[in-house]
């Protein structure tokens, strides 16, 4: 008998089953070891509303108190680092045990730290934000210099991709801040751009009004012109008048009636519509005046626009899903297999490295914050795990009145403007 010989589909199909075989067995196929790990579920907080507001204020002294340690810390560790040369060379009053991971990574623990230390002061203020059901802009304003002089140091620093994940959470966070501002804002802004399309009408309607009681005394006055009053009719006009080719019923002795003058059109539904005014913005002409706040208000809101909008897409480049599931797969499994949705902000606890978490929602719903800085803590601690980071645990202790220069401390102050 003679063996069959393979036709070459045949060669070819099995030749593809063949590398299937071999690309599902490849390494790059593979999922990290971290997705093997399951979140904890914990019991549930219930609604928010529910969560008395002592326990956001207790977590918000926390949250502060240790930042505070932590930045301490990573700035005494900075300027440890200088030459003893240098006029920023601060000596630590009892240096690590050389053998220790803090002797041995110096800097890369101070910039843990220092990103530790402000995911603590930004979920504090978020804290005190999310209770009240409000977004206190003043407070906000005082993470700006913090935030960006961290970010200055971490981009500066960053030697790969893991490590460059931490830029792009710190431009999340600042596009978070940006979002929750403008969300809240834009109610009063539309509230008060109301009020002035209102004004704006009742003067458009004013003006209409004035347009048309004039064009009416200059028809009246037309016809008393076509017509006087004082001279008789001719005898031709009278026959003309009583003839079998007299005028039809309605134009006895008043000629064509006076065209009304035309005035303003009111724009149509299709012609710059706006939603909540179905007839349109009024023309440019129509004007009031406005106050300085006004536009202030509105500059600061096309402003943080622009600004979410580039921190967002600077955010974007260094972390995103594929970054995270390769190099923060345990914080991916945290997201991925939680049975938490966007709306369950409040339930998980800051410190909680096994429970479930959530990726961050969408910067345009205001919400998400909180989110950002339960991942960006959950990053912290599975990285730092390797080089033995211990957080609060490991910092630099500050003595009374010991203090270090640079990176100002965020603020707490209860003003929404």
């Amino acid at each position: 008998m003679h063996r069959a010989t393979p036709s070459p589909a045949s060669s070819s199909s099995s030749s593809r089953r063949s590398r299937r075989r071999d690309d599902s067995s490849s390494p790059t196929n593979t999922l990290p070891p971290g997705f093997s790990f399951t979140p904890v579920r914990r019991p549930r907080r219930g609604e928010r509303d529910n969560i008395p507001s002592s326990e956001w204020d207790a977590s918000y002294e926390r949250c502060f108190s240790k930042a505070r340690m932590l930045r301490f810390s990573a700035l005494a560790r900075v300027a440890a680092a200088h030459p003893s040369t240098s006029k920023e060379y601060r000596p630590l009053r009892v240096p690590p045990n050389p053998n220790s991971p803090y002797a041995k990574h110096g800097l890369l623990m101070a910039r843990l730290e220092l990103i530790d230390s402000l995911l603590h002061f930004v979920y504090g203020l978020w804290c005190k934000d999310y209770s009240a059901h409000t977004c206190y802009r003043a407070a906000w304003r005082t993470v700006n210099e913090f935030l960006a002089a961290t970010r200055a140091k971490v981009i500066s620093e960053s030697q790969d991709e893991r490590e460059k994940a931490f830029i792009g959470l710190l431009w999340m966070i600042e596009s978070f801040i940006h979002g929750r501002k403008l969300r809240y804002q834009v109610v009063n802004v539309d509230r008060e751009n109301d009020h002035k399309m209102t004004r704006l009408n009742i003067q458009w309607k004013a003006e209409k009004a004035q347009a048309e009681a004039r064009a009416a005394a200059a028809a009246e006055a037309q016809a008393s012109s076509s017509n006087p009053p004082n001279m008789l009719p001719s005898p031709a006009s009278s026959n003309s008048a009583n003839s079998s080719h007299s005028t039809p019923i309605g134009g006895h002795g008043q000629g064509t009636p006076a065209r009304k003058p035309t005035v303003d059109r009111e724009p149509s539904k299709d012609e710059n519509h706006r939603p909540g005014n179905p007839h349109g913005p009024p023309p440019g002409h129509i004007t009031i005046p406005v106050q300085t706040g006004f536009i202030v208000d509105r500059k600061a809101q096309s402003h943080g626009i622009l600004q979410s909008s580039a921190t967002m897409q600077a955010a974007q480049l260094s972390l995103n899903l594929p970054v995270m599931a390769r190099h923060y797969p345990r914080t991916t499994a945290r997201m991925v297999l939680s049975s938490l949705g966007p709306q369950d902000e409040h339930e998980p606890d800051f410190q909680d490295d096994d429970g479930e978490l959530y990726w961050p929602t969408q910067v345009i719903t205001g919400e998400g914050l909180g989110w950002a800085c339960l991942m960006g803590m959950a990053m912290v601690k599975e990285f730092g795990k390797e080089y033995g980071y211990q957080g609060v645990n490991g910092v630099i202790p500050r003595q009374n009145g010991e203090e270090v220069s640079g990176f100002p401390e965020p603020k707490f102050i209860p003003s929404t403007r």
